[in-house]
Protein backbone atom coordinates (compact mmCIF):
# COMPACT_ATOMS: atom_id res chain seq x y z
CA UNK A 1 0.00 0.00 0.00
CA UNK A 2 1.38 3.54 -0.77
CA UNK A 3 1.60 6.90 1.00
CA UNK A 4 -1.25 7.75 -0.82
CA UNK A 5 -3.74 5.02 -0.29
CA UNK A 6 -2.46 4.74 3.51
CA UNK A 7 -3.51 8.41 3.99
CA UNK A 8 -6.64 8.07 2.08
CA UNK A 9 -7.39 5.38 4.12
CA UNK A 10 -6.93 7.22 7.39
CA UNK A 11 -9.53 9.81 6.13
CA UNK A 12 -11.87 7.49 5.57
CA UNK A 13 -11.51 6.27 8.28
CA UNK A 14 -12.14 8.92 10.21
CA UNK A 15 -15.14 10.61 8.25
CA UNK A 16 -16.84 6.96 8.86
CA UNK A 17 -15.86 7.66 12.30
CA UNK A 18 -16.98 10.72 12.96
CA UNK A 19 -20.22 10.14 10.81
CA UNK A 20 -21.06 7.37 13.82
CA UNK A 21 -20.66 9.29 16.72
CA UNK A 22 -22.81 11.93 15.17
CA UNK A 23 -26.09 9.43 14.49
CA UNK A 24 -25.53 7.87 17.92
CA UNK A 25 -25.59 11.36 19.30
CA UNK A 26 -28.57 11.90 17.72
CA UNK A 27 -30.28 9.18 18.44
CA UNK A 28 -29.73 9.65 21.91
CA UNK A 29 -30.76 13.23 22.00
CA UNK A 30 -33.70 12.48 20.32
CA UNK A 31 -34.72 9.88 22.45
CA UNK A 32 -34.16 12.18 25.53
CA UNK A 33 -36.25 14.84 23.91
CA UNK A 34 -39.43 12.47 23.35
CA UNK A 35 -39.12 11.43 27.51
CA UNK A 36 -38.62 15.29 28.56
CA UNK A 37 -41.62 16.36 25.88
CA UNK A 38 -43.68 13.84 27.83
CA UNK A 39 -42.29 15.15 30.99
CA UNK A 40 -43.28 18.51 30.46
CA UNK A 41 -46.70 17.34 29.34
CA UNK A 42 -47.39 15.94 32.44
CA UNK A 43 -46.38 19.16 34.16
CA UNK A 44 -49.09 20.63 32.35
CA UNK A 45 -47.22 22.64 30.16
CA UNK A 46 -48.44 23.48 26.47
CA UNK A 47 -45.23 21.61 25.28
CA UNK A 48 -42.91 21.52 22.28
CA UNK A 49 -39.37 20.53 21.26
CA UNK A 50 -36.87 23.30 21.24
CA UNK A 51 -34.29 23.82 18.10
CA UNK A 52 -31.55 23.01 20.41
CA UNK A 53 -31.13 19.14 21.04
CA UNK A 54 -32.78 18.20 24.39
CA UNK A 55 -34.35 21.21 24.76
CA UNK A 56 -38.12 21.43 25.50
CA UNK A 57 -40.27 24.93 25.53
CA UNK A 58 -43.66 25.88 26.58
CA UNK A 59 -46.14 27.91 28.20
CA UNK A 60 -47.96 27.06 32.10
CA UNK A 61 -50.46 29.75 33.73
CA UNK A 62 -49.64 32.10 30.91
CA UNK A 63 -45.27 32.08 31.70
CA UNK A 64 -43.31 30.76 29.37
CA UNK A 65 -40.83 27.65 30.90
CA UNK A 66 -37.95 25.93 29.14
CA UNK A 67 -36.78 22.65 30.66
CA UNK A 68 -32.97 22.21 28.92
CA UNK A 69 -30.32 19.64 29.19
CA UNK A 70 -26.38 20.36 28.64
CA UNK A 71 -23.82 17.38 28.52
CA UNK A 72 -20.83 17.49 30.35
CA UNK A 73 -18.08 19.48 29.15
CA UNK A 74 -14.64 19.15 30.60
CA UNK A 75 -15.02 20.27 34.50
CA UNK A 76 -18.48 21.10 34.11
CA UNK A 77 -20.75 18.63 35.19
CA UNK A 78 -24.01 16.85 33.06
CA UNK A 79 -27.01 19.14 33.98
CA UNK A 80 -30.41 19.91 33.81
CA UNK A 81 -31.76 23.77 33.94
CA UNK A 82 -35.61 24.58 34.33
CA UNK A 83 -36.05 28.26 33.68
CA UNK A 84 -39.58 29.66 34.31
CA UNK A 85 -39.95 33.23 32.99
CA UNK A 86 -41.48 35.25 35.67
CA UNK A 87 -41.77 38.87 37.71
CA UNK A 88 -40.00 38.69 41.19
CA UNK A 89 -39.43 42.16 42.84
CA UNK A 90 -36.68 41.27 44.40
CA UNK A 91 -33.47 38.17 43.84
CA UNK A 92 -33.20 35.38 45.65
CA UNK A 93 -29.80 32.82 45.50
CA UNK A 94 -30.00 29.75 47.06
CA UNK A 95 -27.30 27.25 47.26
CA UNK A 96 -26.07 24.09 49.49
CA UNK A 97 -24.15 24.57 52.56
CA UNK A 98 -21.26 22.08 52.08
CA UNK A 99 -19.26 23.76 54.41
CA UNK A 100 -16.54 27.24 54.69
CA UNK A 101 -15.08 26.57 51.75
CA UNK A 102 -18.53 26.57 49.85
CA UNK A 103 -19.54 29.99 50.95
CA UNK A 104 -20.29 32.31 47.76
CA UNK A 105 -18.76 35.01 46.65
CA UNK A 106 -20.48 38.20 47.12
CA UNK A 107 -18.33 40.69 45.49
CA UNK A 108 -20.87 40.39 42.58
CA UNK A 109 -24.64 40.47 43.37
CA UNK A 110 -27.03 40.22 46.25
CA UNK A 111 -24.94 40.06 50.04
CA UNK A 112 -25.57 36.79 52.39
CA UNK A 113 -28.75 37.03 54.42
CA UNK A 114 -29.84 34.98 57.29
CA UNK A 115 -34.01 34.68 56.88
CA UNK A 116 -35.25 33.67 60.08
CA UNK A 117 -37.94 31.29 58.57
CA UNK A 118 -35.41 29.34 57.42
CA UNK A 119 -35.66 26.08 59.72
CA UNK A 120 -32.16 24.68 59.03
CA UNK A 121 -29.75 27.21 58.16
CA UNK A 122 -26.89 24.94 58.44
CA UNK A 123 -27.99 23.44 55.10
CA UNK A 124 -28.28 26.17 52.94
CA UNK A 125 -26.14 29.51 51.72
CA UNK A 126 -28.91 32.14 51.16
CA UNK A 127 -28.22 35.63 49.31
CA UNK A 128 -30.49 38.68 48.37
CA UNK A 129 -31.13 41.78 48.14
CA UNK A 130 -34.73 41.99 50.13
CA UNK A 131 -34.26 39.85 53.39
CA UNK A 132 -38.09 40.33 53.47
CA UNK A 133 -38.33 38.71 50.33
CA UNK A 134 -36.69 35.70 51.44
CA UNK A 135 -38.52 35.67 54.42
CA UNK A 136 -41.47 35.22 52.41
CA UNK A 137 -40.17 32.23 50.56
CA UNK A 138 -39.32 30.36 53.55
CA UNK A 139 -42.60 31.07 54.96
CA UNK A 140 -44.24 28.17 53.29
CA UNK A 141 -43.54 24.90 55.49
CA UNK A 142 -43.68 22.98 52.08
CA UNK A 143 -40.18 25.03 50.77
CA UNK A 144 -37.90 23.35 52.28
CA UNK A 145 -38.85 19.65 51.28
CA UNK A 146 -39.12 20.66 48.01
CA UNK A 147 -35.78 22.71 48.13
CA UNK A 148 -33.40 20.29 49.82
CA UNK A 149 -33.29 17.03 46.73
CA UNK A 150 -32.45 19.99 44.51
CA UNK A 151 -29.13 21.35 46.35
CA UNK A 152 -27.02 17.91 46.44
CA UNK A 153 -24.14 19.28 44.73
CA UNK A 154 -21.66 22.45 44.81
CA UNK A 155 -23.27 23.12 41.19
CA UNK A 156 -26.74 23.19 42.02
CA UNK A 157 -27.99 26.62 42.54
CA UNK A 158 -31.72 27.83 42.51
CA UNK A 159 -31.94 31.46 41.30
CA UNK A 160 -34.53 33.89 41.53
CA UNK A 161 -34.19 36.65 39.22
CA UNK A 162 -36.36 39.98 38.47
CA UNK A 163 -37.10 38.45 35.38
CA UNK A 164 -36.66 34.68 35.43
CA UNK A 165 -36.63 31.81 38.12
CA UNK A 166 -33.66 29.38 37.33
CA UNK A 167 -33.15 25.92 38.87
CA UNK A 168 -29.81 23.94 37.68
CA UNK A 169 -29.00 20.76 38.83
CA UNK A 170 -25.93 18.43 38.40
CA UNK A 171 -26.60 15.14 37.16
CA UNK A 172 -23.25 12.84 36.72
CA UNK A 173 -21.42 14.76 39.79
CA UNK A 174 -20.80 12.55 42.65
CA UNK A 175 -22.39 13.60 45.36
CA UNK A 176 -25.87 12.90 43.00
CA UNK A 177 -24.58 9.38 42.03
CA UNK A 178 -24.46 8.41 46.22
CA UNK A 179 -27.81 10.26 47.03
CA UNK A 180 -29.48 7.95 43.95
CA UNK A 181 -27.42 5.17 44.27
CA UNK A 182 -25.57 5.07 41.00
CA UNK A 183 -22.22 3.71 39.58
CA UNK A 184 -19.42 5.96 39.36
CA UNK A 185 -19.18 4.97 35.86
CA UNK A 186 -21.85 4.71 33.52
CA UNK A 187 -21.29 4.41 29.78
CA UNK A 188 -25.02 5.46 28.88
CA UNK A 189 -27.29 7.76 29.65
CA UNK A 190 -29.00 7.69 32.84
CA UNK A 191 -32.43 8.55 31.43
CA UNK A 192 -34.12 7.52 34.63
CA UNK A 193 -32.20 10.33 37.20
CA UNK A 194 -32.53 12.72 34.27
CA UNK A 195 -36.53 11.80 34.52
CA UNK A 196 -36.25 12.26 38.60
CA UNK A 197 -34.48 15.19 38.64
CA UNK A 198 -36.62 16.92 36.01
CA UNK A 199 -39.61 16.04 38.17
CA UNK A 200 -37.96 17.65 41.79
CA UNK A 201 -36.76 20.48 39.46
CA UNK A 202 -40.60 21.28 38.91
CA UNK A 203 -42.13 20.50 42.16
CA UNK A 204 -39.84 23.15 43.64
CA UNK A 205 -40.75 25.63 40.66
CA UNK A 206 -44.25 25.09 41.45
CA UNK A 207 -44.10 25.62 45.24
CA UNK A 208 -42.01 28.88 44.58
CA UNK A 209 -44.52 30.35 42.09
CA UNK A 210 -47.27 29.68 44.33
CA UNK A 211 -45.74 31.03 47.41
CA UNK A 212 -45.03 34.04 45.98
CA UNK A 213 -47.74 34.11 43.72
CA UNK A 214 -45.69 34.83 40.85
CA UNK A 215 -46.74 36.05 37.41
CA UNK A 216 -45.24 35.93 33.55
CA UNK A 217 -42.81 38.47 33.05
CA UNK A 218 -44.82 40.07 29.89
CA UNK A 219 -47.67 40.56 32.63
CA UNK A 220 -46.41 42.03 35.33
Amino acid sequence: MSDVQGAWLLIGGAVVLTVIIIVVVARQSSGLSERLLRLATSFGWEARRGWWPGTIRGRWRGMDVDLSHMNRYKGTPERLLLSVKTAAPARVIIKHRGGFLSKPLTLFGPPIVEPMSVRDREKYWVRSNELAFAERLFSRSGLEPALEPNLIAWFDVVDLRPKQLRILRAIDDRAVKKRFNRPFIKLRRDYELIETIAAEEWRLAVTIVETLGLRGYEAS
